[in-house]
């Protein structure tokens, strides 16, 4: 280890991530391996005001800064660099490689500021290893390396819930009374249209599971209870509840760990199952594996199709751009209920 990483010329320390929830949540292992290497330094955070609620029990975390991009930007970030000035931040970490990011570090004062290649400003740079079987979340942790080289760091994600959050999952999972029946999490939303499942695909599967011992819990934002109203009444599975809108973040979160499975799109569900350990069969269309975003532990499962025109975007995109979407459409409900079904061991009723 370089002198100037040693423990103690390293007292307090900035992480940097405000991109999607999602990408917020596959960035979390980085606090806990970063603890693991300086116990004694305090670990702040800058975050969306969105995403901030994610780290409000995380016991590595001691400061959160939240930084609007949306609304008033430039404003938002002069007054959120003047508080950085004063922080007397030995180190940084910028998950994210944008213009915004490198110039706040940079104005901030902060000698060593690390980040991959593709980063500007950055004092200390890895690149970023792009292959399919590797995850966003270990070249996050990977940055741990500028600094140790030797270690070995997990980057498995992880989310903190309280009692609260805990206690208000299984009153819903009660009020429903779920018994015996497998838990099954479905979140059919996207902030990009052409990460979505088609909606009269879930009505399909959600009308087929009404023959077997599952309860469903749709889960999503506010934009997203029209459409889980929808699926849930089309198909008149009475063991449907739409919580979609209804929770927090951290609520969503403490829900999903009680499911037996999360079936979601290529979306911060997706993540959230990840962080809480729960498994996850997951929809990918114009985004693909080596991205690095898909869901990593072994009882996970992507359905796909191979098609020429795959992938077509990092995030997904608002419409198809050769107009078909068949790498939705070609993903049909008759090949994932099966899968279903053995994955939960259920048979009909």
């Amino acid at each position: 280890m370089s002198d100037r990483f040693k423990k103690e010329n390293i007292n307090k320390i900035l992480v940097l991530q405000t991109a999607y929830i999602g990408d917020v949540i596959v960035s979390t292992g980085i606090l806990r391996e970063l603890h693991k290497i300086y116990p004694q330094a305090k670990i702040d955070i800058i975050t969306t005001p969105l995403s901030a609620e994610l780290f409000k029990y995380n016991p590595y975390i001691s400061k959160i800064f939240k930084f609007d991009k949306k609304n008033w930007k430039y404003i938002n970030f002069f007054k959120l660099l003047k508080t950085l000035r004063t922080q007397n931040y030995d180190i940084s970490f910028s998950i994210q490689s944008s213009f915004t990011s490198a110039i706040l570090l940079y104005l901030a004062g902060i000698n060593i500021r690390i980040g991959f290649d593709k980063q500007l400003l950055t004092t200390d740079s890895l690149a970023m290893i792009e292959k399919s079987d590797r995850h966003r979340s270990e070249n996050i942790v990977n940055l741990l390396t500028l600094l140790d080289h030797t270690g070995k760091f997990d980057h498995q994600s992880e989310l903190f819930l309280s009692d609260q959050e805990k206690e208000k999952a299984s009153s819903i999972i009660r009020e429903l009374g779920a018994g015996q029946e497998k838990l099954i999490g479905i979140a059919p939303g996207s902030v990009r249209e052409t990460k979505k499942w088609p909606p009269s695909y879930y009505i399909e599967l959600t009308k087929k599971l009404r023959d077997t011992r599952t309860y469903l819990f749709f889960i999503g934002g506010v934009d997203e209870a029209q459409l889980c109203d929808h699926i849930i009444q089309t198909s008149q599975n009475h063991n449907a509840k739409n919580l979609a809108g209804k929770l927090s973040l951290l609520e969503s979160s403490a829900l999903i760990q009680k499911m037996d499975l999360m079936i979601t799109n290529d979306s911060a569900p997706l993540h959230m199952a990840n962080a809480v350990n729960t498994d996850v069969f997951a929809f990918f269309g114009p985004t693909i594996k080596k991205y690095g975003f898909f869901p990593y532990r072994e009882g996970d499962k992507i359905f796909e199709v191979k098609l020429n025109c795959r992938p077509c975007s990092l995030h997904g995109g608002a419409s198809c751009p050769e107009g078909h979407q068949l790498c939705m459409k070609r993903i049909r409900p008759e090949k994932v209920l099966p899968a279903i079904k053995k994955k939960l061991n259920i048979t009909d009723k």
